[in-house]
């Protein structure tokens, strides 16, 4: 069985990922069966621990691209809200958008693939105790995939000769709520798995 399959089994084994508190577009924080599982470790302590500067600062500056990535990507989408009609296409040209974005999900999208075949396996096999919190990760993984192909897919309005503004407003309200869910997960899944490379180096 492949690692992603033995994690997803064991997913739903130990949480219900579809219930508000396990869910990434709705909890508002770590599930208390998740965070009384971590590492002990305090956020607010990472910077200065000897080993941060290791794959726990090279993780974090990782998700800080992401989630810059996709603020621009948002505030890209909410200038053309301004734009008249006629000149959409050439503003999206002007500001590189839809090659940017393209960047932007495939980048994500690998880095998610790392983290579910080889860190998040191998975390499992060296703490079993954390197993809950990885594979609420890995359901928000699947959540932030399927969302990262929907906001490409809808990215392929721009090329059409003539986009209306209600386009435009739905597809920066899919940026957005893929911005939000970015959010959540990388704080939350930082919590889970920074304080190992704290350990680890």
């Amino acid at each position: 069985m492949a690692d992603g399959k033995i994690i997803q089994k064991a997913a739903k084994m130990l949480l219900d990922y579809d219930l508000p508190e396990y869910h990434v577009s709705k909890r508002k924080a770590l599930p208390s069966s998740v965070k009384e599982t971590l590492l002990e470790s305090t956020r607010s302590e990472w910077e200065d621990h000897p080993r941060f500067g290791g794959k726990a600062s090279f993780f974090m500056s990782i998700h800080r691209n992401l989630l810059d990535g996709a603020a621009q990507l948002s505030r890209g989408i909410e200038r053309l809200l301004d734009v008249p009609a006629s000149d959409v296409g050439e503003a999206v040209t002007q500001m590189n958008l839809l090659p940017f974005a393209k960047n932007l999900i495939g980048f994500a999208h690998h880095h998610h693939e790392i983290e579910d075949h080889g860190y998040f396996p191998q975390f499992g096999l060296m703490y079993p105790e954390l197993n809950r919190g990885l594979s609420l990760l890995d359901g928000d993984h699947k959540v932030l995939d399927a969302a990262l192909d929907d906001t490409q897919a809808a990215l392929t309005q721009l090329n059409d000769p003539v986009v209306t503004r209600d386009q435009l407003v739905g597809l920066h309200k899919g940026v957005q709520a893929l911005e939000n869910i970015l959010n959540r997960h990388i704080w939350d899944e930082e919590e889970v798995i920074i304080p190992i490379f704290l350990r680890h180096g």
